[in-house]
């Protein structure tokens, strides 16, 4: 059973490498791109359309897309039924929500053009049925197909960036455009995949009692959406009003060095969060939970230190001249990045034992420290300010849901060496802003993490690569 556990994790993270890799490779390469053509107030503009669809959506929704996963797992003689429902929540709050807006644009408080509007509208649209039909192929184990539909994505933003950005030349609108191609067609392709899906939809045989324990559920996810946004964008907004549009672009390209460190634990967590709910074990007695959770860390350490020591050249390489202070945030990001990681992974742990209030609640306190400290650095010391305030954050909510796990799940962590290896992450980024960008102390800090973390790198190497040579012979 062991064994099953650890493929069945290894196979599904394959799976959602394949899904996600392709679309998370494509914006960091399309960066150059993005910096040439346009402006960093048309970016800027662009990724506030984006920013504000990524908070609405979970509200727009409900977040029941979140509770189409956990419940298809659970009851999987109604799944179709489920889905209905999810299907029904979901057009119902994107009609309301349409008509909201027409009326919030005619009131002119945000000075928008009328067709940013038009975009938001559809980008939310586009993300609450990707998320419902993605999560409700993976509910019924059709990883490979929710794969397939990333590729999907990927190719369809690929033509549509090409064609509007660098042959039709329309900037900021085939820009906007391109956001919603892609993954309208990717929620084609999940439609298409769902079986018997026009029966689910009319289906309505869901009873009260399922219904209420569904949006229970899920209620407090949205509450942890609204405020894991906060964490993660709300600085944006902060950066408009305290300094520009320019600034907010500077600092949205900043984010795409780190998108390398996302890429690749996303692809994990996507996996985990499967296993999280399947194999839930209070004792934790084969140490499955405990095991996984340390090589995730030590992994997003180790990498986080080295794409910092890599900052400054891939900035050099990515980033337009307009852009290249960018670099600036980016290393502080990529910190963030690690602790939002091991977040996620903690929440999976609550979802799988549907104690949802508890992520809800240690997310709230982080974003209301992230405002906190928003107000005072900003103006202070501008949008690295922002960057500074979300690894604080997001390092809360980490070692938050840590402390509430205690309750739930019995983990054998380290938790004294893990904060020495993020200190030394934190004194990799101090050496960065020295003369010659301090590429001696930064190596150092590195020796030491790998020399921590030695017997995490021996296990992996053993148990991938030393057992693949073995076979090739």
């Amino acid at each position: 059973m062991k064994k099953n556990k650890y493929n069945d994790l290894k196979k599904n993270t394959i799976l959602f490498t394949i899904s996600s890799f392709s679309s998370k490779i494509l914006s960091f390469l399309l960066v150059p791109l993005y910096t040439s053509v346009l402006s960093t107030a048309d970016y800027g503009t662009a990724d506030m359309v984006y920013t504000t669809s990524s908070l609405i959506v979970f509200a727009v929704a409900l977040n029941i897309s979140d509770a189409v996963l956990r419940y298809a797992i659970d009851i999987k003689d109604r799944q179709s039924n489920i889905l209905g429902y999810g299907f029904r929540v979901t057009i119902k709050g994107n009609l309301i929500f349409a008509i909201l807006v027409y009326f919030f644009s005619k009131l002119n408080i945000i000075e928008w053009e009328g067709y940013l509007y038009i975009f938001l509208v559809l980008h939310v649209f586009v993300s609450s049925f990707v998320n419902l039909f993605s999560n409700y192929l993976r509910a019924i184990d059709k990883i490979r197909e929710v794969a397939i539909s990333g590729i999907v994505a990927t190719f369809f933003t690929i033509i549509s960036n090409i064609v509007f950005l660098v042959v039709l030349k329309i900037g900021i609108v085939g820009y906007l455009i391109s956001m919603i191609v892609g993954p309208l067609f990717s929620l084609l392709y999940c439609m298409r995949t769902c079986d018997n899906l026009f029966v689910a939809l009319k289906e309505n045989k869901i009873d009260r009692k399922l219904r209420n324990e569904m949006l229970i559920y899920c209620l407090p996810l949205i509450l942890n959406g609204i405020t894991w946004w906060i964490n993660s964008s709300l600085d944006k907004y902060f950066i408009v009003g305290y300094c520009n549009v320019s600034d907010n672009g500077i600092y949205s390209v900043s984010q795409k060095i780190p998108t390398i460190l996302t890429t690749f634990s996303s692809f994990f967590l996507q996996a985990w969060n499967l296993s999280a709910i399947k194999e839930f074990d209070r004792e934790d007695k084969d140490g499955f939970f405990s095991n996984t959770y340390n090589f995730l860390n030590a992994g997003l350490v180790i990498l986080c230190s080295s794409i910092i020591l890599c900052n400054i050249p891939l900035a050099n390489i990515l980033y337009g001249k307009d852009f290249f202070e960018a670099w600036k945030c980016s290393s502080w990001l990529l910190i963030s990045t690690v602790f939002s990681a091991i977040s996620s992974y903690e929440g999976s742990i609550f979802a799988a034992c549907k104690k949802s209030s508890i992520t809800a609640i240690s997310t709230v306190v982080a974003a209301s420290i992230n405002i906190v400290l928003n107000f005072i650095l900003i103006p202070r010391i501008g949008i690295q300010g922002a960057a500074i305030a979300t690894v604080i954050s997001f390092m809360s909510v980490c070692f938050l849901r840590l402390i509430c796990l205690r309750n739930v799940i019995n983990m054998r962590i380290n938790i004294f060496r893990n904060c020495f290896t993020y200190c030394l992450l934190v004194a990799q980024v101090i050496f960065e802003r020295t003369n010659g960008y301090g590429y001696l102390g930064q190596i150092g800090c590195m020796i030491i993490i790998l020399w921590i973390y030695r017997d995490y790198i021996i296990l992996f190497v053993k148990k991938n690569f030393l057992k693949y040579r073995n076979y090739r012979k």
